[in-house]
Formats: structure tokens, C-alpha cells, sequence
């Protein structure tokens, strides 16, 4: 079992806009095929919903202060996973232990803990590699 930091799919607002205009121009050629086809009611929806998200973030006032950082400034996605952080009856779970084998692995400083919102929370990366580590004998 893994825990999952992310849950859906983030696109640029740019991108939305493209994939609503490329639906369109699809939806226009297929109502100008002989055979009369349509766009299925998922893609619909689909389109719908991209021109409604798109629609909000586009009418959002810019009144971020100029020393926010814009998205591309952002750490890389790929990266996100160092930073996730997962709770102590999640990080028993991913171990197969308890939650005082969990809380005695960061008192040893085997496992990077941190207080969020006053309780803890462990580094997802860092269960995974002493679950790995577990899971081929390397260490207990």
C-alpha cells in the first residue's frame, strides 16, 4: 500500500484552452462528415468542464503579491514526492508495524518526522524506503 500525495490531473490554463479549441475544430469536422457523426457525451462533458475551469482561473484578479513566485518558478512535479507527508496510521500501514513502531523509528532518527497542525507526520519517501528495506531483509 502506498499512499497517493495527488489526486487528479493539474493543466495549465493555457492548455485547457487548447484542448477546448481542439474539441470544437474536432466537433466541427465530424458535423461536417457525410456519415453524420457526433462527439460522444463524455468528451461533452469534458469540454464543458475545461471551459468552466478555465473560465474561473482566467477571471481570477491578479492580486498576488510580486513576490510570489509564478507556477513555472515552482519546484518540478516530478520532485513532489520529497516533499509528501503522510500520517502516523498511514506510515503503519505502508510498514506493516504500529503506530509506536512508527513513533520509536523517528525517535531513533530512522525515519524523518515533522508536527503539522499538531500532529505528526512522516516523509513518504522515507516509509517507502525502510518498507523497501524491510521487504528485502536489508534491515530491521
Amino acid at each position: 500500500m502506498s499512499a497517493q500525495p495527488l489526486v487528479g490531473i493539474y493543466i495549465d490554463p493555457a492548455d485547457a484552452g487548447l484542448l477546448v479549441r481542439l474539441i470544437d475544430d474536432y466537433s466541427s469536422h465530424l458535423r461536417g462528415s457525410v456519415d453524420g457523426r457526433a462527439l460522444g457525451n463524455r468528451v461533452v462533458a469534458l469540454r464543458a468542464e475545461l471551459d468552466r475551469a478555465n473560465a474561473r482561473v482566467s477571471a481570477r484578479p491578479a492580486n498576488v503579491s510580486s513576490n510570489v513566485s509564478p507556477v513555472g518558478a515552482q519546484r518540478d512535479p516530478a520532485q513532489s514526492d520529497v516533499y509528501a507527508l503522510i500520517s502516523t496510521s498511514q506510515a503503519a500501514a505502508v510498514l506493516g508495524c504500529t503506530t509506536g513502531n512508527v513513533r520509536d523509528l523517528a525517535r531513533r532518527g530512522r525515519l524523518a518526522a515533522r508536527r503539522v497542525s499538531g500532529r505528526w507526520a512522516y516523509s513518504l519517501l522515507d516509509v517507502e524506503r525502510i518498507a523497501a528495506e524491510r521487504a528485502h531483509g536489508l534491515r530491521r
